[in-house]
């Protein structure tokens, strides 16, 4: 017996997992709003630290008025409404002018044609 489903084009979540990074790099937080779900759910490793679009705006206001982080991919994973990247970021502390600099895997889940999850997971290399 086989069951007609609709698998997800992938091409769906790598459009918007760029279209967020582009508006991330430019400190355009309106544009990297619009990207995801009014029920954003966001998760450092297995924690969830904040819920919904309006926390999801509130952590990034004071980040994009510093004007100074920035990221780029460096290999991406799609499958289905599932998007796992490998990202390099800087960012430049504006007390003290010292810079980071890491990568990270991100998972992103779309869901209703926007991102719904977002899950940073740490490397240690």
């Amino acid at each position: 017996m086989t069951h007609d489903v609709a698998i997800p084009d992938p091409s769906e979540i790598a459009d918007l997992a760029t279209r967020q990074l582009d508006a991330y790099n430019r400190f355009d937080l309106d544009a990297f709003c619009a990207c995801y779900h009014d029920d954003v759910v966001v998760y450092d490793g297995e924690k969830v630290v904040f819920r919904g679009i309006e926390a999801f705006r509130d952590k990034y206001a004071g980040m994009f008025g510093t004007r100074s982080y920035g990221a780029t991919v460096d290999a991406r994973v799609a499958t289905g409404e599932h998007i796992v990247e490998r990202e390099s970021y800087w960012k430049v502390d504006p007390e003290t002018q010292a810079r980071t600099e890491g990568r990270l895997l991100v998972r992103y889940t779309a869901r209703e044609g926007k991102i719904a999850v977002v899950q940073f997971l740490r490397c240690e290399d």
